[in-house]
């Protein structure tokens, strides 16, 4: 395999994996729910909803822009309240650095160019 596609299939595996990392994790939000606190399990809804579109390749952007209003909602909310969350600074950047290169999808078993 040449490395160019070494790339793109890595590219991929990033998107998939960032994708469902986020959607389990808004599942788990809104299913719990902050000890029953509507306004999180409301979050965790519509972060849920973006990391769907995220994962399809012709709803990615739209889902990228929820996602990053979401995730920039929940750490400003952690910083209100005194915690400092990194993680969702690293899972915004991931979001946008997709977001930015499109999906690559069909890319994956094209021969290089």
């Amino acid at each position: 395999m040449d490395r160019r596609g070494q790339l793109v299939r890595m590219f991929v595996l990033f998107h998939v994996v960032l994708g469902a990392t986020l959607l389990v994790g808004s599942v788990l939000t809104a299913w719990s729910g902050g000890h029953g606190d509507v306004h999180v399990r409301l979050l965790g809804a519509v972060e849920g909803i973006g990391a769907v579109l995220f994962l399809l390749p012709g709803t990615l952007r739209p889902g990228a822009w929820l996602l990053l209003l979401t995730i920039g909602v929940a750490l400003a909310l952690h910083l209100a309240m005194g915690q400092w969350r990194g993680d969702l600074l690293v899972y915004a950047s991931g979001v946008a650095f997709v977001a930015v290169h499109g999906p690559a999808y069909g890319r994956v078993f094209r021969p290089a160019d």
